[in-house]
């Protein structure tokens, strides 16, 4: 009875440990199995994560392409519509404005602001920046936002001061001064011609 006793709990033991083996192996291999498809759904996420990266820098590449593109074009259009303003005075066509075109195009241009006066009108002493005589197409540019930007400025000066009487004159000269810059685009009113020269 002893003998059998110990012979049933000796194969009872190696039975357990035969089985805990067993048992023990196959949670290894269904842990391995499981970390394997982790690892490789990790992986593939990864790699998904960067090709969504990729794709999304060579979209950004190309709205930068774009974008420069549309500047590039929209700097030609101002510039071209500026060039179209600055010939409406160079009557005779040689690219350069002389003393005489110069003040009959802005007595002209400015004569639909009668709030102004000829001291109120831009000088050609001002516009010609190397004293040779003629108006260029740099100079042109370069002191007609410069008039438009003080203009503006003298604006708001004289609408903060409290005189109804200079706000209203400074605001026409700045509207003035800013069509004049404006590139010779068409408008209605005042209003729209402050808005044109805005955007730009």
């Amino acid at each position: 009875m002893m003998k059998m006793a110990i012979v049933g709990g000796l194969g009872w033991v190696a039975g357990a440990k035969v089985h805990s083996n067993r048992a023990s192996k196959n949670l290894k291999k269904k842990h391995m199995k499981e970390a394997k498809t982790l690892y490789s759904q990790y992986y593939n996420d990864v790699y998904k994560l960067q090709e969504q990266n990729a794709e999304l820098a060579q979209a950004v590449n190309k709205l930068q392409v774009i974008l420069q593109k549309a500047e590039g074009e929209r700097e030609m259009e101002s510039m071209q519509r500026d060039y179209d303003e600055f010939k409406q005075p160079d009557v005779d066509g040689d690219d350069r404005i002389s003393r005489a075109e110069f003040a009959m195009y802005v007595k002209n241009y400015l004569s639909s602001y009668p709030g102004l006066t000829e001291k109120d009108y831009p000088r050609f002493e001002d516009f010609d920046h190397d004293g040779d005589g003629y108006v260029s197409f740099s100079e042109y540019t370069q002191q007609m936002a410069a008039q438009a930007k003080q203009a503006e400025l003298d604006a708001r000066r004289a609408a903060q001061s409290g005189s109804q009487a200079a706000a209203q004159k400074a605001g026409q000269k700045a509207h003035a001064y800013q069509g004049l810059a404006g590139g010779g685009r068409k408008v209605d009113n005042f209003d729209d011609l402050y808005a044109q020269y805005a955007r730009r």
